[in-house]
């Protein structure tokens, strides 16, 4: 999981992961299935490797890894509740007080 400095670096790269995209879609003149957008977001993917040593092969999937997005751990099993206002558990349903 990435805390907000983490996540800011990670997102300023994908953003030019998305610019880098459009370029060479409009110089191209290819489809975005054509686009080989892979190669435009493997820096997202390294640094998120060098930051977590997790290696992530979806970029999309790793915007989804912002600490923030979640609330606390859950007192009775330890996993993250589904958002920072949950009243129950998602992983194992105790409520939260």
């Amino acid at each position: 999981m990435l805390d907000e400095n983490e996540y800011a670096e990670i997102s300023r790269l994908y953003s030019e992961g998305i610019k880098a995209t459009k370029e060479f879609r409009q110089r191209w003149n290819v489809p975005l299935e054509e686009a080989n957008s892979e190669e435009h977001f493997r820096p997202v993917r390294e640094r998120y490797r060098e930051i977590t040593g997790y290696n992530e092969t979806n970029h999309n999937a790793i915007m989804h890894h912002r600490l923030s997005l979640y609330g606390p751990p859950c007192k009775q099993c330890g996993k993250p509740l589904r958002t920072p206002k949950a009243k129950l558990c998602g992983a194992c349903m105790f409520p939260v007080k």
